[in-house]
């Protein structure tokens, strides 16, 4: 996404104002406050009698013991401080929200050791329900507090029609003398040299601890997708794959043995309708490509008639007449892929990642599209965020655009990509959309 030789046109009305989602710092400073005084709110007035009602049923005699009382109270200290702590942040909102997750483990663990050290009297049902609590409020105070616009970003050099698309909100400067001091995020557009002064305000910036970022690495950012022409293996993080493997195998492993018991009773009921409906066999297994090239069997329901010698190695198109009706059904609501999650208890996929090819297509995608091969990186997923954004793909063309969406997930890897990935999934199976 190239931001080369912008035109030269003046921004709108709009963007020389701030744009129309700006903030001022006043309007911003009562919006910190009233979600503060939210959370203050919500921490000790609602916690408590939430509290009382998973340990005791209601309000108890027992929640006035001095034991009890403080143990009650620890816990809404902890959801307090993950909430006003969830107000401050910066970045983009799936940062935030791997930000609220790393405050509701650090709040709630140093509970949880206090508790254990010093032996005082605990309940888990407040326990869990106290970091379940964490967990949602302050996802939705860092939300609230994106929208807030208290996110300030100033666009730096000639302006860019680009930018003004996604209602983003910005200040668009054009004196390199202007205050710089209150602005979060800074855009550079500029495509040639520098001139002295810009220089000099770039550094200012850079000395200031402010984030720099050229255009199209924004324009990246906020819409999440590369460019596959100037992808390179030098873009991804520096902190490397290994730390986020592991994390990443834990809750994959939990998350399907929680999951375990909803999966296995929709399988009892839904594989005798396929046996009924389309005869043997009920499982799918077909090879795929993983991570780092090797191949794997991948479960599936079999949603579709026994293969002629044409179909096979076939990618699913839209309306494809192999498809039967109880299969189409089972697609709709992605029930076909509950068997992967054997795929991911055994290592070779995980929830969430680039869909796995066959080994056919992968060959052939890879001699078009050498940066199809960089992937293999990572275990592929049974969704990923190219499944969320772009759906499937049943061509050349498709594949390219979905190709972009898996790089932007190589380059920014994380927990909270992770979430808004399983969010958006399970957002898309309500809907009973993006199936082929």
């Amino acid at each position: 996404m190239s931001t080369a030789n912008p035109p030269a046109i003046s921004p709108p009305r709009a963007a020389q104002a701030g744009g129309r989602l700006e903030v001022s710092a006043r309007q911003g400073a009562v919006a910190g406050l009233a979600l503060s005084a939210l959370s203050l709110l919500i921490g000790f007035a609602v916690m408590p009698a939430i509290y009382g009602l998973v340990a005791f049923g209601g309000f108890s005699d027992e929640m006035t013991k001095p034991q009890v009382l403080a143990h009650i109270v620890f816990n809404c200290v902890a959801n307090v401080a993950v909430m006003l702590s969830a107000i401050g942040l910066k970045g983009r909102i799936d940062q935030k929200i791997t930000m609220v997750f790393k405050r509701v483990l650090l709040a709630h663990g140093a509970l949880a050791f206090f508790t254990l050290v010093t032996r005082h009297y605990y309940s888990i049902p407040m326990l869990l329900t106290g970091g379940a609590a964490s967990g949602i409020l302050g996802v939705a105070i860092a939300y609230l507090s994106h929208r807030a616009g208290r996110f300030r970003v100033g666009i730096l050099g000639p302006w860019h029609p680009m930018l003004g698309e996604d209602g983003m909100a910005f200040d668009h400067i054009e004196d390199p003398d202007a205050d710089i001091g209150d602005y979060d995020l800074l855009i550079v557009t500029f495509a040639e040299t520098l001139t002295p002064r810009w220089t000099a305000t770039l550094s200012r910036a850079l000395l200031a601890g402010k984030r720099v970022r050229h255009a199209a690495e924004y324009l990246e950012e906020t819409r999440g997708v590369v460019s596959i022409e100037h992808f390179d293996l030098e873009h991804l993080p520096n902190r490397g794959l290994t730390s986020y493997r592991f994390r990443k195998r834990v809750l994959d492993i939990a998350l399907v043995l929680v999951t375990a018991p909803v999966s296995l009773a929709v399988l009892i009921v839904v594989c005798p309708m396929i046996l009924a409906t389309m005869g043997r066999p009920v499982f799918f297994v077909q090879p795929r490509v993983g991570e780092g090239g090797r191949i794997f069997r991948m479960i599936k329901l079999r949603t579709m008639r026994a293969p002629g010698p044409v179909d096979i190695g076939q990618p699913t198109a839209l309306g494809d007449v192999r498809v039967t009706p109880l299969g189409r059904w089972l697609r709709r609501f992605h029930i076909d892929e509950l068997p992967q999650f054997l795929n991911v208890l055994t290592g070779s996929m995980s929830l969430v990642g680039p869909r796995p090819e066959q080994p056919g297509l992968t060959q052939a995608y890879a001699q078009q599209i050498p940066a199809f091969a960089y992937r293999q990186l990572v275990r592929p997923g049974i969704t990923g965020w190219a499944q969320v954004r772009a759906g499937y793909a049943a061509d050349l063309d498709e594949t390219r655009v979905k190709l972009g969406y898996d790089l932007f997930y190589l380059k920014n890897f994380s927990f909270g990509l992770d979430l808004r990935i399983i969010v958006r999934t399970f957002w898309t199976l309500a809907q009973g959309g993006g199936v082929r």
